[in-house]
């Protein structure tokens, strides 16, 4: 039950990158987190009906398919300005995201399992932490 909520922490952790900021203050950290969330918010609102159609379009074929959603963050991150605040119609842009969305898709495939080595990550090393260090979104 908790499987979707944790897969949306991993993508607000590490797709999208929520916790570096882009400076020290209470309302930059805000202005940082808000502004994340409201690009997954648009995001999850192009790929659902995306994966919606290619659920229905799929049903012939051995796997079903859907976004790659570490595609998808990457072409919205270029395109969520003009998305916005251009003088193009938000309908054009939304269709170019749909188009490039809907390109970018991989199968799922049910029943996996990896045997990962759990003993690798006792060997590991604490991670650096870079201070402010930030994609450009």
């Amino acid at each position: 039950m908790r499987w979707s909520v944790d897969f949306f922490y991993d993508e607000l952790k590490n797709k999208i990158k929520a916790e570096h900021f882009s400076g020290y203050s209470q309302n930059s950290i805000l202005q940082d987190f808000y502004a994340a969330l409201s690009i997954s918010n648009v995001q999850s609102l192009i790929v659902g009906d995306i994966n919606d159609e290619l659920a229905s379009e799929s049903k012939d074929n051995e796997y079903q398919s859907k976004v790659n959603t570490n595609l998808s963050y990457g072409f919205l991150k270029n395109r969520i300005i003009a998305l916005f605040f251009s003088d193009k119609d938000m309908s054009i842009i939304t269709e170019e995201l749909r188009t490039l969305f809907k390109k970018h898709t991989i199968p799922i495939r049910p029943n996996r399992k990896y045997e990962g080595d759990v003993s690798k990550y006792r060997k590991r090393t604490k991670p650096k932490v870079l201070k402010n260090k930030k994609d450009a979104m």
